[in-house]
């Protein structure tokens, strides 16, 4: 979408006072959230060892629904590659998990929360770290919940692996 025509709907989102009986019109936000927010955090996406998670992996769809469904929330996805130069900055973290690999057998997305580096890597705020780490892993699960994911502890560390939407609950349905 060309930027100028970003621009128009920015700007006439942002005027609009939605006081009106009738619900506002969300296809410019949304048309704006898909070249923005969400296409940013699809491109996030990457697999178990770092590398862009591939349009034919298994889970990338379940990867994509997740990103989406927290992006709208309001989360920020991390970028979990060590290398990249914005991981110090934290977020929440997607990474596709075989069943293969999940010591349960479902196989999923694991979902978790990483503190900006300024917290993690202070020694002298281990506590705080620890106790943000695992409130926000927390609200993780309740939001997902809230989204209408399957939702399942994953490992010791306060990460949970997502399986799917809950039975008979449509991604269009949100």
């Amino acid at each position: 979408m060309p930027e100028d025509r970003l621009d128009q709907l920015r700007k006439g989102y942002a005027e609009e006072d939605y006081c009106d009986l009738e619900p506002p019109d969300l296809g410019p936000l949304r048309a704006l959230a898909e070249t923005a927010e969400i296409a940013d955090a699809a491109a996030r996406l990457a697999d178990a060892y770092g590398r862009p998670l591939s349009a034919s992996d298994p889970l990338a769809p379940l990867a994509r629904d997740t990103a989406r469904a927290l992006t709208e929330a309001g989360f920020t996805l991390h970028h979990c590659a060590q290398r990249h130069p914005l991981y110090r900055l934290g977020g929440v973290c997607l990474v596709p998990v075989a069943r293969g690999h999940d010591p349960d057998g479902r196989g999923g997305v694991v979902v978790s929360w990483t503190t900006h580096d300024l917290l993690s890597l202070d020694w002298g705020r281990w506590r705080e770290y620890q106790g943000a780490h695992d409130a926000m892993n927390g609200a993780l699960s309740e939001v997902l919940d809230a989204l209408g994911f399957e939702v399942w502890p994953f490992g010791l560390g306060g990460a949970w692996i997502v399986t799917g939407r809950r039975a008979g609950r449509k991604e269009a349905e949100r």
